[in-house]
């Protein structure tokens, strides 16, 4: 008989399925898009541009042992915000376009350098109240431990809320659009920059609040002990009164000689 006829051949496998779609990038931040801290683009003025990681990500892992005087306070004490993210960029551009003075740019210098600010105290007892050498040690041990621990509290609790940078939030909504901002500056949103560095870390809470905070707490809490003079005679003190000398009395901070911008001078 005729051999039998060969078996038919097997049935290809079915073609494989298309790729998934490549993931679309995150909404801008206006309305439950993705609020996360991100790494900013900076310039640094000379041609080069770069981007920074967050700054000290291992004090997530920071407790009560990190700290010099005191214990952790209740990271839930700053719940995360809800921020309208529009509303905060607008109010940022609208802000920074009403700077254009001098003197107002002399105080936000000033305040951005919390040097400024712990030297300026450390001027005034000495220049304003003719404090002791052990007093002045006192004092500048007190307001540094102070500084370090609400540091490290602060960017504790910015690394549990991680959120964007305001300068972020502007590069996304506004790209190309032609902005004000200070000293009748126009620039388009993709390179928007702050009047001063925006620090390489999330948003909230806020570092300068909570080191401002600090030394004014201990202003508050150490002064009252101080023997404090003036022309040779003794006061109480008040936080009415200078705690940062006006400009007429001392206009350069020591040792950093940033300009003094208080013509009244500053209280607690």
């Amino acid at each position: 008989p005729p051999p039998p006829p060969p078996p038919p051949p097997p049935t290809p496998p079915p073609p494989p399925p298309p790729p998934p779609p490549s993931p679309s990038p995150p909404p801008p931040p206006s309305g439950g898009g993705n609020t996360c801290w991100r790494p900013i683009p900076e310039y640094d003025g000379k041609g080069m541009t770069y981007e920074m990681d967050h700054v000290a990500p291992f004090l997530r892992f920071a407790t009560s042992a990190t700290l010099t005087m005191t214990t952790m306070p209740d990271m839930a004490l700053a719940p995360g915000p809800s921020y309208d993210y529009v509303a905060e960029a607008d109010a940022v551009i609208a802000n920074m376009a009403t700077v254009d003075t001098a003197g107002e740019l002399d105080e936000i210098r000033f305040f951005d350098g919390k040097l400024n600010v712990a030297l300026g105290l450390i001027g005034t007892l000495l220049l304003g109240y003719g404090q002791s050498i052990e007093e002045i040690m006192l004092h500048s041990f007190g307001e540094t431990s102070a500084v370090h621990d609400a540091g490290v509290a602060v960017w504790k609790n910015k690394l549990l809320n991680s959120r964007i940078r305001p300068t972020t939030v502007i590069h996304e909504l506004y790209p190309e659009d032609s902005l004000r901002l200070n000293d009748n500056m126009t620039v388009r949103g993709k390179h928007f920059q702050t009047i001063v560095r925006t620090m390489s870390h999330s948003e909230f809470p806020s570092g300068s609040a909570a080191v401002c905070a600090a030394i004014r707490d201990f202003v508050d809490a150490l002064w009252p002990h101080l023997t404090l003079t003036v022309q040779g005679s003794e006061v109480s003190y008040s936080d009415a009164p200078f705690v940062i000398l006006p400009n007429t009395l001392m206009a350069n901070v020591p040792l950093t000689g940033a300009v003094n911008p208080a013509p009244g001078g500053l209280s607690a």
